[in-house]
């Protein structure tokens, strides 16, 4: 088994773009999310 094969994706590259924008999406969503959560919070005051 040579590494080549290791890394080689048994589906077709289509569905392999597909998936691999879809887990660009995701991550796009959770980073502005993140970053609105972190906007939107109020800070605590301290005493």
């Amino acid at each position: 088994m040579t590494l080549l094969e290791i890394f080689s994706a048994p589906i077709a590259s289509g569905a392999q773009t597909f998936i691999l924008i879809v887990c660009i999406l995701i991550g796009l969503g959770a980073g502005i999310s993140a970053i609105d959560l972190r906007n939107t919070k109020e800070p605590k005051e301290k005493q």
